[in-house]
């Protein structure tokens, strides 16, 4: 049987999905190399069909395909649905961490849903490199604190202080 001018062998693409390959030969140098496959699975919603998948496209094909110590493998884009007068979209974005403490801030920076770690099976670290990353999370959730209480009006924010603190 021919194949189908300009179609490759293989996987067939589901319908609707929109796959853009990245660099399956620096992905895995970089995964020889000790980095660590991973899997995040991002959503956006919104009440536009095209901001929605805008917002993933800018997400996926500019920011973190740009990000340093990241070489994605493939990004699948599922097709925005329309529930309930809202839209909704997700992106399957396969890539090679450098290493944990690149997983953890790309966690942190981008909010996957669902995160997914394929290879290695296990992996060592040393205390410095675990000190960085609970420094790094600290650090995020200090800022996200800090940008949440500027919002807040001051007596909201009193009111939220001394909840936190359990001070009545």
């Amino acid at each position: 049987m021919a194949k189908e001018k300009g179609k490759k062998k293989g996987k067939k693409r589901p319908e609707g999905i929109l796959v853009v390959r990245g660099d399956e030969k620096k992905a895995d140098k970089s995964l020889d190399e000790g980095g660590i496959e991973t899997a995040f699975f991002i959503e956006s919603h919104g009440n536009d069909r095209e901001t929605v998948a805008e917002a993933l496209k800018a997400t996926l094909l500019k920011d973190l395909r740009n990000e340093q110590g990241v070489t994605v493998r493939e990004v699948k884009f599922h097709p925005v649905i329309e529930k309930e007068k809202l839209y909704s979209g997700f992106v399957e974005c396969n890539f090679v961490a450098r290493d944990p403490q690149t997983v953890i801030y790309l966690s942190l920076r981008y909010g996957p849903s669902a995160v997914e770690i394929t290879k290695p099976d296990s992996f060592t670290m040393s205390n410095g490199e675990l000190q960085n990353m609970a420094a790094d999370t600290s650090a995020a959730v200090q800022a996200l604190t800090g940008r949440i209480l500027e919002m807040m009006t001051p007596e909201a924010r009193t009111k939220a202080l001394k909840k936190g603190l359990d001070l009545g």
